[in-house]
């Protein structure tokens, strides 16, 4: 299947590479693979609807029917017995200025020779996105952006400023690559957000911190939208579990001013929090973290392989490092 993802453009490689970090999650093949800011093309086999449902960096996620100038895509909308069927087209501009109804119309006119429209709740859902070519897709999946608004740290019952956006905690969880029903880690788990994100996944979500307040306040700020990650009082530098028990780590250590580490110099935190992780990962697994400083990249890279690194400024001053590290 040739799909198309409509990327969020936050962040000029974050959501491409959480988009492809969810295909390989789900055992889909990626053949072929176009991209720019805001749109990732791909040639796939396997479950992408599955793939879809992860994403928290994207917009939509589309079956691409064709491309070209208008005049293909017209052609093809024509081409189209819809059987009565609803439908709806929906066109934005990639990079340049449209006037929407001008795509819209004349292909609601095509594909109106066979079906029906409805714009609240369709058969079957259109999009054509317009930048160097026009690409007509039906949609897949749509990205619930505003429940990724509705649950950030603010809108919880326990609520401190250290905790990422749900969508940037659900972008880690996927570039955690973490299979449908595995298990994901985060020894930092602070209020909870990264694990309420991959619970929400399908995901069976393990939780540590060593401030028993935090561990507390996170399971009852989840518990209360009706998602129950497990949570326990423990070091990250010394993980109560078995080698192998988890698929992954997903987390965003201390590392400021405002994040308690009871003292401890934050690289001494960091080299025992990663020998740890080489402890308890089977060979191959990954640990997505956010990470403040080249210093303490090269204090993961020394213990494991770096795969990829995307840089987030905060402001002027304060640039925060999405990692992936791998077992060797």
């Amino acid at each position: 299947m040739r799909i198309f993802v409509e990327l969020s453009g936050e962040h000029p490689t974050l959501p491409r590479a959480e988009a492809l970090a969810a295909m390989a999650a789900e055992r889909v093949e990626v053949k072929a693979t176009t991209f720019g800011p805001h749109l990732l093309r791909l040639e796939t086999t396997g479950p992408v609807e599955r793939a879809a449902r992860r994403l928290g960096l994207a917009h939509l996620v589309c079956e691409e029917l064709a491309s070209g100038d208008l005049d293909s895509i017209r052609e093809f909308a024509r081409s189209q017995d819809l059987g009565g069927r609803t439908f709806r087209v929906r066109a934005r501009g990639i990079g340049v200025d449209i006037e929407p109804r001008g795509v819209e119309e004349p292909l609601g006119g095509d594909f109106g020779r066979t079906g029906r429209v409805d714009l609240d709740a369709p058969q079957i859902d259109y999009r054509v996105l317009v930048g160097d070519e026009f690409v007509l897709g039906r949609i897949l999946h749509r990205v619930d952006r505003a429940r990724l608004e509705a649950t950030k740290v603010a809108h919880r019952s326990f609520s401190l400023p250290i905790s990422l956006h749900p969508k940037f905690a659900r972008a880690l969880v996927n570039l955690a690559g973490i299979p449908m029903a595995g298990t994901v880690l985060d020894p930092f788990c602070g209020t909870g957000g990264i694990l309420l994100e991959a619970a929400e996944l399908g995901l069976r979500a393990v939780g540590f911190d060593r401030e028993g307040k935090m561990v507390r306040g996170a399971r009852s700020s989840c518990r209360e939208v009706g998602k129950a990650p497990d949570f326990a009082v423990a070091d990250a530098g010394r993980l109560p579990i078995r080698s192998g028990s988890v698929h992954g780590i997903a987390t965003d250590p201390p590392y400021g001013r405002a994040a308690s580490t009871r003292g401890e110099p934050v690289d001494r935190l960091y080299e025992r929090a990663f020998e740890a992780f080489v402890d308890v990962l089977n060979r191959g697994a990954r640990v997505a973290v956010v990470l403040p400083t080249e210093k303490a990249i090269d204090i993961g890279t020394a213990r494991m392989e770096l795969a990829e690194r995307h840089a987030l400024r905060v402001h002027r001053s304060l640039a925060r490092y999405f990692c992936v590290f791998v077992k060797a």
